[in-house]
């Protein structure tokens, strides 16, 4: 694939007979480019209508490309530049699209999610539990569905919902997004602060690599008491969720992405072992 950069025209990949839109940098292995210790590849999820071309995104690209590790952005089906209308699409859709992604990459992953891209970072991380070496949770939205859009909603709401239409919802950030009764129906099967029995494929008590959490404490969006109740289902003793003062839900101002960047390095070293020859 093409050398990572916005300004390049994006590569696509199938999912479910979805084009996805991916933008990808595969570094040197360590041997080509003479670093005693592992090449990670990060693979960044963003968030709900956001898109690979967002500041942390690309902050997170930068930093790969200065560190020599190999890189990986992509928009879900409906978003960015990848095909597809995001009202006709549900959780578990994007989920695939993760999923994709990951199966298309050969070793281990440092994997990131933002926002709803934490959720579906969890999820993919618990169901490819032997790849995903390590995981860094940006204002994790877990059970967003569920925990905060639900309540937000009218009775009116409800209403065209139970119609089969789709309600738009006002966003801080761009342009109001479709929510639709099928969107909220698919949330609930794939909860993360649920109870699941133990070894069920969504328990995040199973997952088997170092977590790092950041969120901001000023976070009127999602709370950061999501990432906490995250946080009380994780089992790994490395796991760590740190909360930065102020900061809002986007966490890319310039000391927000300071933070990521210094966690994504901590995580890089934190990595868990891959018994198929992956040394940490």
């Amino acid at each position: 694939m093409q050398t990572d950069s916005a300004s390049s025209t994006p590569d696509f990949i199938d999912s479910s007979g979805h084009r996805l839109a991916v933008r990808q940098r595969l570094a040197l292995t360590e041997q080509q480019h003479g670093l005693a210790g592992p090449v990670p590849h990060v693979v960044f999820c963003g968030g709900f209508h956001s898109s690979m071309l967002g500041i942390k995104a690309a902050a997170l690209a930068d930093l790969c490309i200065r560190q020599q590790w190999s890189y990986t952005r992509f928009d879900y089906r409906g978003h960015g530049e990848s095909e597809g209308e995001a009202a006709a699409a549900v959780l578990s859709d994007w989920l695939d699209d993760v999923l994709c992604i990951l199966d298309s990459i050969e070793g281990p992953v440092l994997l990131v999610g933002s926002s709803m891209g934490a959720w579906l970072a969890t999820l993919a991380a618990c169901r490819r539990a032997t790849q995903v070496r390590g995981l860094l949770l940006l204002a994790a939205a877990p059970d967003f569905l569920q925990e905060l859009i639900q309540p937000r909603l009218s009775p009116s709401d409800i209403w065209d919902l139970q119609q089969g239409q789709a309600v738009m919802l006002p966003n801080a950030y761009a342009d109001p997004y479709p929510i639709t009764q099928a969107l909220l129906d698919s949330g609930k099967p794939l909860s993360v602060l649920a109870e699941h029995p133990p070894g069920h494929q969504h328990d995040v008590a199973s997952l088997t690599c170092p977590v790092r959490m950041i969120h901001g404490a000023a976070d009127t969006d999602v709370p950061h008491t999501l990432s906490l109740r995250l946080m009380d289902k994780v089992a790994h003793p490395d796991a760590q969720l740190r909360l930065l003062h102020q900061a809002d839900h986007r966490l890319s101002d310039t000391r927000a992405l300071a933070v990521i960047d210094s966690t994504l390095l901590e995580l890089v070293e934190a990595m868990t072992p891959d018994a198929a020859g992956f040394d940490a």
